[in-house]
């Protein structure tokens, strides 16, 4: 049975009134093929090279929230071991940052969940994909799209994969495990681990 990586239920949870702001201009569909992301977090650097093939506004998407600064300062919030680890909108407090871009529709036309495969996570609506991402630790192919099904209706769109620092990646997902905190218990690091910086690093 597929685990779903919910997108920790924060819009009624954690969510506080957000304060008015000019959003960020909407995503081009038309995002560069092999654009690198660096994350540089307080363990190392993570870089991901995008895949808009099968997935071109789940790119842009990222791609415009990297440009907003949305990414800095995110929290991983979220290790499963030898499955997922999981930031997005929460700050080391835990706190909640809204993204300034509203979900968009999921693409799961050439989703191959393999190990580094960086996901854009959902809740049960799978349309609900906004900020949160995972990156695979492990092949997980149980999180593709189901073959019988509709298509962009199940399973959760890869958009690109870790090229450089998945030994951090890895070094993440060994870290010792709080029993409690966080939206998702017993999962969250007991040692904190930020992205300090999200940015573009090479546009192809």
């Amino acid at each position: 049975m597929k685990r779903f990586l919910l997108a920790a239920t924060l819009a009624l949870l954690l969510a506080a009134p957000a304060v008015a702001q000019e959003p960020p201009a909407a995503p081009s569909p038309t995002a560069s093929a092999g654009a690198v992301v660096t994350l540089r977090t307080t363990m190392g650097d993570i870089q991901v090279t995008l895949a808009p093939e099968g997935a071109p506004k789940t790119v842009a998407q990222f791609l415009a929230l990297v440009k907003s600064g949305h990414y800095n300062g995110a929290a991983v919030y979220r290790i499963e071991p030898g499955f997922v680890i999981q930031l997005g909108d929460l700050d080391a407090k835990l706190d909640y940052r809204a993204p300034k871009l509203p979900p968009i529709s999921l693409e799961t036309e050439h989703n191959k969940h393999s190990r580094g495969a960086l996901s854009l996570a959902h809740a049960d609506d799978p349309d609900s994909g906004q900020s949160t991402v995972f990156i695979s630790l492990g092949e997980n192919s149980g999180l593709d799209a189901t073959p019988s099904a509709p298509p962009n209706t199940t399973g959760y769109a890869v958009f690109g994969h870790v090229t450089a620092g998945m030994e951090i990646v890895d070094a993440i997902g060994a870290l010792e495990l709080s029993p409690e905190g966080g939206p998702f218990p017993g999962r969250l690091p007991k040692q904190s681990v930020v992205v300090a910086r999200a940015e573009i690093t090479s546009v192809n």
